[in-house]
């Protein structure tokens, strides 16, 4: 409510970009809306209970590596499920981790030693950074974890994870789960966008988002050379966002860089992520910069790759995560908000372990805008912020102090 009310109120004042927010409202609240119709109608009973024979549901939990965005999904997701009482952890939010800069597989690792009580237990042993664990281990030790009946349900967080899971391993055997994918049915995860159309795999969905946010990010900012840097295409919304672009009058200046890798130390992606960045600036000559997801995935790296595009004067506009506005990003439309998200697929995941079929589960759900603004960022790239984004900004970073 708080949304949609600010966004009433700045239309009284403001044209155009708070009437392009209020059509985002519009279309977003009907997928809301069709989302709490389904879960609402849908049968099961989502009661927190165990196995047949008494024990926990294990979860097998797979991630691309170390990324704060992903920690926080990850966190709000726990959250709810915690709360539908699915874990009994007395104050969830005391835990040793903040939502907005969390190691996911740090966070699973402290829950599997913790212990979660009666109804689902997470594990050390599958705890998965794909990026950064031997792929050939991780396939052995799952089919094994499955085979064993180790394993009830494959939570993925990303594209890469559920590539891995349904396209590589051919899962079928239990539930997966495929979380914060950027578009799982251009991925080949989900045949649609409703439903996955395969009878074990679950996909949160919610692609058009991308769409929306650049056209908010250009209406905004009247750039004409938007630069970007990638690992793969479907976890950057290439094809959407070139979509987009193509239909703005917007040129994207693009590379791709092979991702941290058995092949590609830490170190040498970082080397070749400043050097694409400097090689956008230097001689593409962009004039805005989309940070796309999975891309600085060390917080202690951004100041200084963000610092690229600031001393240039260029706005750095984001795919995913408030994190990297907080750290000198100047805005961030946002496509995914882990807050909101979190009951949707905590809803899916006790579905699930209720004995619903996961490709019988409605999976679209379109998050309402919400808007980031780093106002010292604004400052020193000679931005005037419109008066109407500021009053559509739920969190604000800089000038006289952060606002939520």
């Amino acid at each position: 409510m708080k949304k949609i009310a600010t966004i009433i109120f700045v239309l009284l004042f403001t044209i155009p970009i708070s009437a392009f927010v209020m059509s985002i409202s519009k279309d977003t609240t009907v997928a809301e809306e069709k989302a709490e119709e389904y879960f609402q109608t849908a049968g099961n009973n989502k009661a927190a209970h165990t196995k047949e024979d008494g024990t926990t549901y294990n979860i097998c939990y797979v991630d691309i590596d170390p990324y704060p965005p992903s920690g926080e999904m990850l966190y709000y997701l726990l959250q709810e499920i915690n709360d539908m009482g699915w874990m009994n952890i007395e104050h969830f939010d005391k835990l040793p981790f903040d939502p907005q800069d969390t190691d996911a597989g740090a966070l699973i690792d402290y829950l599997a030693q913790q212990g979660t009580g009666d109804y689902i237990s997470f594990s050390k042993k599958y705890n998965y950074y794909i990026a950064l664990d031997n792929p050939q281990t991780v396939k052995k030790e799952i089919e094994e974890g499955i085979k064993e009946g180790e394993i009830d349900l494959i939570l993925c967080l990303g594209t890469s994870p559920g590539k891995l899971i349904i396209q590589e391993m051919g899962i079928e055997d239990v539930p997966v789960m495929v979380y914060y994918s950027v578009d799982p049915v251009s991925a080949g995860l989900s045949q649609k966008q409703e439903y996955s159309g395969q009878d074990n795999v679950w996909c949160h969905t919610s692609s058009q988002v991308y769409k929306n946010q650049l056209s908010f990010y250009h209406d905004a900012y009247s750039f004409q050379k938007l630069g970007m840097v990638y690992y793969d295409e479907s976890i950057a919304a290439r094809d959407i966002y070139g979509e987009t672009a193509k239909a703005l009058g917007v040129e994207i200046a693009e590379q791709k860089i092979e991702t941290i890798s058995g092949q590609n130390s830490e170190e040498e992606y970082y080397n070749n992520l400043k050097n694409a960045y400097k090689q956008l600036v230097e001689e593409e000559h962009i004039d805005a910069f989309l940070l796309n997801t999975d891309m600085i995935k060390d917080s202690e790296r951004m100041d200084e790759l963000l610092s690229v595009f600031i001393k240039a004067d260029i706005p750095v506009f984001v795919q995913n995560g408030q994190t990297f506005v907080k750290n000198g990003a100047l805005m961030l439309m946002a496509a995914s908000d882990a807050v909101s998200q979190a009951p949707f697929a905590a809803d899916a995941f006790a579905r699930i372990l209720s004995g619903e079929s996961p490709g019988d589960i409605y999976q679209k759900f379109v998050p309402s805008p919400y808007v980031s603004i780093n106002l010292d960022t604004a400052n020193q790239i000679g931005y005037e912020v419109p008066d109407d984004i500021i009053l559509l900004s739920e969190q604000i970073y800089g000038g006289s102090g952060e606002r939520e």
